[in-house]
């Protein structure tokens, strides 16, 4: 009798799923879609899965991929110039601030306006300074003062009608400055 009884009970709940046609798969695909539609995340189907045979190598790949970008980053810094500062002082074309062979470089040419003169960095090397543009190195001076990479001596040129006091006189106004820049060539 009571295997009759659990017989009947069980028959009565599947007549009672089958006619309320109660799903449990319903609920976990309203679920996955709502995730789907949030975060837009694909469901795989079983037959569009692939076993992947070797794990470590996907982990090699992504490794390797990694480390690709690191190397394109660094070149690309590499690229961009390396700021430095740079420690100015000027001069004149004075026969007081020149040698003996007058207001020329070291390479015996007219001194110009954008030379400089510094004893370490090699003879037409351009160098940018943040608020004086393209200078470039063609001239030596004291190796005292010039004897390090980031002292440079700026020539000035005369304005016209100026007096040598008055051509003096401005030039040393500019007194030691310090300002960023790098070398271009």
């Amino acid at each position: 009798m009571l295997r009759v009884n659990r017989l009947l009970c069980l028959l009565s709940i599947l007549f009672i799923f089958n006619t309320y046609t109660i799903s449990t798969i319903t609920t976990f695909n309203a679920l996955a879609t709502k995730v789907v539609e949030d975060n837009n995340i694909e469901i795989v189907h079983k037959d569009q899965t692939e076993l992947i045979e070797n794990p470590i190598e996907l982990q090699d790949e992504k490794f390797k991929q990694k480390e690709i970008a690191m190397q394109k980053e660094k070149e690309e810094k590499k690229n961009e110039p390396e700021l430095k500062e740079f420690i100015l002082t000027f001069y004149t074309s004075l026969e007081s601030e020149n040698s003996s062979a007058g207001a020329v470089t070291c390479q015996n040419k007219p001194l110009s306006p954008g030379g400089v003169a510094n004893n370490v960095i090699p003879q037409n090397t351009k160098i940018y300074l943040e608020s004086y543009g393209l200078v470039i190195v063609n001239d030596k001076g004291s190796d005292k003062y010039f004897g390090v990479d980031n002292r440079l001596d700026v020539f000035i040129a005369r304005e016209p009608g100026e007096s040598d006091t008055q051509y003096s006189h401005r030039v040393n106004s500019y007194g030691v400055q310090k300002v960023q820049g790098y070398i271009v060539i």
